[in-house]
């Protein structure tokens, strides 16, 4: 019998690293949208993501982003949840308890939790890095499956594709 895929949750930041090929540390990023491709990991999501994702800024049109960012999740069996008032509360809370100054970073944090994530990936400031809230740990992106050869790849030269 093998463990199933941890359930990982990527923050918003993630996915504009990878689109924005950002801050020299998107590799990583990358490697976390590629293990959910191969379905090394399995992804949970807020619909806050694609409003958040939906705000870049690159060559591609409003509709071409938010058709890449819901067609990627889809294509990786995505698990939605709704920001409803129950993950708005439990943001609040966690807002308060662990200085997360950005509102939409704590839904995620938030969602993240109540969908039972195993892990919870960003990059932004002021989340508790390190730590378990409930049974979700807060991490930068990094490797949180068994490494495969399209992860050692992604190391030495490859452009990023969602698709």
């Amino acid at each position: 019998m093998t463990d199933s895929p941890p359930l990982v949750y990527l923050d918003a930041c993630v996915f504009l690293e990878v689109l924005q090929q950002r801050h020299g540390h998107w590799r990583e990023s990358f490697k976390a949208l590629r293990a959910a491709e191969r379905g090394d990991i399995r992804l949970v999501a807020s619909r806050l993501l694609a409003v958040e994702v939906g705000r870049f800024r690159g060559d591609a049109s409003q509709p071409e982003v938010d058709q890449l960012i819901l067609q990627y999740l889809d294509n990786v069996g995505a698990r939605w949840a709704e920001v409803d008032l129950i993950i708005s509360r439990d943001a609040r809370a966690l807002s308060w308890k662990h200085g997360i100054k950005s509102g939409a970073d704590a839904v995620h944090l938030a969602t993240a939790v109540r969908l039972r994530a195993d892990v919870f990936m960003s990059r932004n400031g002021g989340f508790p890095y390190g730590q378990k809230i409930e049974a979700t740990l807060v991490t930068e992106p990094k490797v949180v499956w068994t490494p495969t050869l399209d992860d050692a790849s992604i190391d030495v030269e490859q452009e990023p594709s969602l698709l």
